[in-house]
């Protein structure tokens, strides 16, 4: 019996085995195709829109970037598919459809002849029977035209086809706005945010300012958080990319940012809010934003949202040595931001030493990347942070010394402010010294030895203090327990018997009174 019960536990060991090895040997399913893809999302809204279930609008959403992707690696394969894509989701007295079948064969004119061959061969447009049959009972959909022009468009901002995405921008945007339909505020906000990035790159983004006034007070009566998030965040970009930091500030002041944005457009909101507070000198709250702003980004070592993360740690790096502290280095050393970083980090180590020859030259040499980034204006206001921490040092380093050689140690281009310089900051508090006037010197107070005064003595008095009343507080918890009140107070048997012997008493009184009468 054992040698039989054996063998059969060798046969079901190797018959497992060629299971596991049949398995490991076939291949992993192909990949979907673009068509394959447009399909599956075009009839997760169609779901979305009978059922109601947010959850196919959720993954017909994470599709987006899959598409994007796919269209960016090959531009002349991707058109073939969009025609036929349009031609059946749309109906032919659609407005959209001709504008997005136009758009599309201009876009294809302009790619090379040896692609568009290729692609006649990996993706053909003839379709079969099955895919024919789905297509005729599709229904034309609202949800389906935004879905299919948001990824066109994408296509044509990506090719930079300018005129191509301001005209379906446009288009796609006064669409929009005809609809009174709650399932097309998913969709929304992505066509607000391809439209006011197809006017960037046109560079007429001050057009598109009074239109998305006017979306964002008609999502705010929809009730449409996603809409009312992305539009303020855009608004604020608009203002920023023409310098009207009042007109930014006064929106944030009388707008209110809907809680239940996800956490990117939040993030977006801290990193604005950050920049105008920073903007109009109000270092503290703009670092307080971009602190908040880099705890909601991704927290990631890699490439994601890695734009977004150098964006706001350029900015927080500014402000902070604004304020007077030194950012840490641990951004700077990622091997992803190593390099971006680089100019920022030199700004960094002039500040810390106070030498205005280091900061003249960081900020001759990356003048065209501080004015990209939009912290020029900024970098120029650091270099009083500079010559305060060289007063600082100077100061520190010696007891008295003549204005002209401290000016000449800060490398100032006109010596003569040395002294109006020096006695703001005496009067900031920046330096403990005096100013000889008539002598023209710089003479720094002596510091007392901290241990010859009080305060050593009134701070181990607080420490003493704080340990006696813990200890008091200890006994006094161990001589009454937590509860101890409550085991004096009779059980429920005892309380019965009280009440039974309560009854016989009265029972008794009332005979006795019978008696009597």
């Amino acid at each position: 019996m054992d040698v039989d019960s054996d063998k059969k536990k060798d046969e079901n060991k190797e018959k497992d085995k060629k299971k596991e090895d049949e398995k490991k040997e076939e291949p992993p399913p192909p990949p979907l195709t673009l068509r394959q893809e447009l399909n599956q999302a075009l009839l997760l809204l169609e779901k979305y829109v009978g059922a109601r279930e947010v959850r196919f609008m959720a993954h017909a959403l994470r599709l987006l970037p899959q598409l994007r992707r796919k269209v960016q690696e090959g531009p002349a394969k991707a058109v073939p598919t969009l025609v036929t894509t349009v031609s059946q989701t749309l109906a032919p007295s659609n407005p959209t459809r001709k504008l997005l079948l136009t758009q599309l064969e201009a876009l294809a004119a302009t790619l090379p002849a040896e692609a568009e061959a290729d692609a006649g061969k990996d993706d053909p447009m003839e379709e079969d029977g099955a895919e024919k049959k789905e297509a005729a009972k599709r229904s034309m959909l609202p949800e389906a035209e935004m879905y299919v022009g948001v990824v066109v468009l994408s296509l044509l901002i990506d090719a930079k086809a300018t005129e191509a995405a301001l005209a379906t921008s446009k288009v796609l945007f006064d669409r929009l706005g005809t609809w009174n339909r709650r399932t097309l505020d998913p969709l929304s906000d992505r066509v607000f945010f391809l439209t006011s990035w197809a006017h960037e790159r046109a560079g007429c983004l001050d057009t598109m300012r009074s239109p998305l006034l006017a979306a964002y007070r008609t999502a705010c009566l929809h009730h449409n958080y996603a809409g009312v998030a992305q539009l303020l965040n855009l608004l604020l970009r608009n203002y920023l990319h023409y310098k009207l930091v009042d007109q930014a500030d006064k929106l944030i002041a009388k707008a209110t940012f809907p809680e239940q944005a996800p956490n990117s457009q939040l993030a977006r909101f801290l990193y604005y809010n950050g920049r105008i507070k920073a903007l109009q000198l109000e270092y503290s709250d703009a670092h307080r934003c971009l602190l908040q702003a880099t705890r909601k980004a991704p927290q990631t070592t890699g490439t994601k949202a890695l734009g977004f993360r150098l964006a706001v740690h350029k900015l927080s790096t500014i402000v902070q040595l604004l304020l007077g502290t030194i950012p840490e280095r641990t951004f700077f050393r990622e091997p992803n931001s190593k390099g971006p970083m680089r100019p920022y980090l030199k700004l960094v180590q002039a500040v810390r030493l106070g030498d205005l020859g280091p900061f003249r030259a960081a900020m001759e040499e990356h003048a065209a990347t501080f004015t990209a980034d939009g912290n020029m204006t900024l970098v120029m206001r650091l270099r009083q942070n500079v010559i305060r921490a060289g007063l600082r040092n100077i100061s520190v380093a010696y007891s008295h010394i003549a204005l002209s050689e401290v000016a000449a140690k800060l490398q100032l281009d006109h010596p003569e402010d040395m002294e109006s310089i020096a006695a703001k900051a005496i009067r900031d508090g920046v330096l403990d010294a005096t100013i000889d006037h008539k002598a023209g010197t710089l003479r720094s107070t002596e510091q007392s030895d901290v241990y010859s005064t009080l305060e050593p003595g009134a701070a181990f008095h607080k420490r003493i203090t704080f340990c006696l009343n813990l200890h008091n507080d200890a006994v006094r918890a161990m001589s009454y327990p937590f509860d101890a009140h409550k085991d004096q107070l009779p059980d429920a048997e005892t309380v019965k018997e009280r009440q039974r012997e309560e009854q016989e008493l009265a029972q008794s009184l009332a005979e006795e009174d019978d008696e009597d009468f």
